[in-house]
């Protein structure tokens, strides 16, 4: 069964993949300054959309709740020409890519046809990062950054190009198509609930046979945006002035995204275990939340 990976996890991994792999083991670390980061993305999103709290209790609630999100994300877009939060998914090899791009915006690019310079539509993905400091990220922070604009770049774009399809859906919210009748409900009465869908039009929203459909509206959606731009953009934003600090532009490169995926993924498979950051880069241990378990730290000590 294809493991289902995060873009920001993958991109960890060329920062430290021993914190990545210690992530696995001893859970996620909550800090302040994650907090706060996570505070700012969500205001930036409901300055362009209204937040709904439903109440999630079985596989069909999450997987409506995420299509759900992307179709009001992909309506907004249509309309305004920017939407911020937008859910994806799609497949590399073995593994399932499911993420939440920070914000697509429609763009005007100059593209060279012949003799003539001609203005055509274009969808640009758009990374915010927040920052403690004021000074500009180091370059491996950059790195990092720039690897999870590619993969969501990679996502989007096998989107458009109708290269995900309806099962993985089902697959990476595993949800059984075999036991489940396509006319009975896969939603919880808690979710329904919460989204304020009346008993009577239930049958409309809840059963396998309405989210397939739901789905398959929303792919078509998705492959009718604009080609997307080569160009990505990563803006680093100071935490406590909202300032930002530095704004990085780049081209997705599909050579180094193909090679930095496969030596990813090599990891995930258990063709290796993973590697730590190496003499050149320890100064990174001092920014870990995993330094007191760490198995290279460890054996620094002891040396």
């Amino acid at each position: 069964m294809p493991i289902t990976l995060g873009p920001s996890t993958i991109a960890s991994q060329f920062w430290c993949e021993m914190a990545v792999d210690l992530r696995r083991k001893y859970g996620e670390v909550s800090t302040p300054e994650k907090e706060m980061g996570s505070e700012i993305h969500k205001d930036r999103f409901l300055e362009v959309l209204e937040e709904i709290v439903v109440e999630i209790k079985t596989p069909g609630d999450r997987l409506h709740s995420n299509v759900h999100n992307m179709k009001v994300g992909l309506e907004l877009y249509q309309k305004e020409g920017l939407t911020r939060e937008l859910p994806i998914l799609a497949k590399f090899d073995s593994a399932l890519i499911m993420g939440i791009i920070d914000e697509i915006k429609e763009i005007e690019e100059i593209e060279i046809q012949g003799k003539e310079r001609i203005k055509t539509k274009k969808t640009q993905i758009v990374e915010m990062k927040t920052r403690r400091s004021l000074n500009p990220p180091s370059s491996q922070q950059i790195l990092r950054d720039k690897m999870q604009g590619m993969i969501y770049w990679y996502g989007l774009n096998m989107m458009i190009n109708k290269q995900t399809e309806m099962g993985d859906f089902w697959q990476v919210y595993g949800v059984d198509l075999i036991e489940n009748d396509f006319n009975e409900l896969i939603l919880s009465e808690e979710y329904m609930e919460s989204l304020e869908i009346k008993k009577e039009k239930q049958k409309e929203y809840g059963t396998l046979l309405s989210i397939g459909n739901m789905i398959n509206d929303t792919l078509k959606t998705i492959s009718k945006l604009p080609e997307l731009s080569k160009h990505i953009e990563i803006i680093y934003i100071h935490q406590k002035t909202l300032t930002e600090v530095h704004r990085e532009k780049y081209k997705f490169d599909e050579r180094f995204f193909t090679r930095g995926m496969k030596w990813a993924l090599e990891y995930w498979s258990g063709k290796r275990e993973p590697s730590s950051v190496g003499e050149f880069n320890n100064w990174k241990c001092n920014f870990c939340s995993y330094y007191t378990v760490c198995p290279t730290i460890h054996k620094k000590w002891k040396e």
